[in-house]
Parts: structure tokens; C-alpha cells; sequence
């Protein structure tokens, strides 16, 4: 696993674009019209450059799969942390939806455990059908990870077929939340340290 640098940078965002184009909790966030594509991109990049600075963004070896995963006590510069709401906001959320946004991660925040631990934001791999050997090192990364930092990993996630995944590599679910007006259920998974 490497770091991605401003090297690998634009291959990791599309292997992020691609693999949420299709992710209900993805496509719950950004405004839904004739750019979702766009925004779907812009999200990725938030999400990818937010980890960069909490020294949490990976690409695999092979340059397939892309985790993003960060200690919880990392904070972002606010300067940066403020231009990148608000280019999320003017981009891919759309003002109009912004406090059922912030509504939707209040929830989110108020589910995760106070507690210091790696958090799992995204998990993408190019190939989910031949991606095996790129699952696997991700997966042992993120487990080697978290005995060296002796911190257990948390993750949610709108997609069954993840929940599942996440379960097979023993990952439990500690909550959900069934959000009924966007036809959504998420679960909350964590996996203690080894």
C-alpha cells in the first residue's frame, strides 16, 4: 500500500468515482439532475483530499483498490476544512439540501463512538469480480493498521452486499438506521483489535 501522493492522486479519484457512481449513500448526498456524474466527482474529491490531510488516503499496489481510512483524534486545517464545505456545497450538494445534510451526519456523527479509532470512510476497488488479491491487501492493511495503533476500526455503510463483505472479514454491526423517505438503511459496523 502506498500513500497517495499528487503522483497517484488522479488515479485513486477515479477509482472512487467509479466504484460510488452506483452507492445509495452516495447518491443520497449529492443533488440529483443532469450533473450527477460531476457531483458524484466532486464528492469523491472530498472525501479523498480530506483523508490526505488526516494522513489517511491508500492506494494498493497494484493500483486497483483505494481505502481511506484515518485515526478519529486527526483533524484538517479549518481553512481547508471550510473551502472544502463549501465547494461540496457548491457542487455536489446543492444550498438548497444542505441541512438535510447536515441533518444526515449529525446522525451519522452521533452514532460513532466518542472514543479514538480508525475510521474507515471509503473502500474501493476497480474490480469488485477480479479484485480478490486487491481486497485482501487493503483488508490486511487496515488490520495491520489497527494493531499498530491499537485503535478498532469503525465503517458504515447503505450497501448490503458491503455489509456483508464487511461481516465475512469480521466486522460486527453495533447499530443501524433505517431511513424510510430515501428507501435507505445503513449499518454501522466495527471491528475490534485483533
Amino acid at each position: 500500500m502506498d500513500a497517495i501522493n499528487s503522483t497517484n492522486k488522479s488515479r485513486a479519484l477515479a477509482i472512487l468515482v467509479n466504484a460510488f457512481a452506483t452507492v445509495p449513500g452516495a447518491l443520497w448526498v449529492v443533488k440529483k439532475d443532469d450533473k450527477i456524474k460531476e457531483r458524484i466527482k466532486v464528492l469523491c474529491e472530498f472525501c479523498l483530499e480530506t483523508s490526505r490531510q488526516k494522513d489517511g488516503a491508500f492506494i494498493s499496489s497494484d493500483q486497483k483498490g483505494v481505502a481511506l481510512i484515518f485515526d478519529s483524534r486527526k483533524k484538517q486545517n479549518p481553512i481547508s476544512w471550510l473551502l472544502g464545505y463549501i465547494k461540496l456545497g457548491n457542487k455536489c450538494i446543492g444550498w438548497s439540501r444542505a441541512w438535510s445534510i447536515i441533518k444526515r451526519e449529525h446522525t451519522i456523527q452521533s452514532k460513532r463512538p466518542k472514543n479514538a479509532h480508525l475510521y474507515f470512510w471509503m473502500l474501493a476497488v476497480e474490480d469488485n469480480s477480479n479484485g480478490v488479491q486487491t481486497i485482501i491487501e487493503l483488508r490486511d492493511f487496515a488490520y495491520e493498521l489497527s494493531n499498530k495503533t491499537g485503535l478498532p476500526i469503525y465503517a458504515e455503510t447503505t450497501s448490503k452486499r458491503n455489509k456483508l463483505m464487511y461481516q465475512r472479514y469480521g466486522f460486527k454491526v453495533y447499530d443501524t438506521w433505517a431511513i424510510p423517505q430515501q428507501n435507505l438503511m445503513m449499518w454501522f459496523m466495527k471491528r475490534e483489535i485483533a
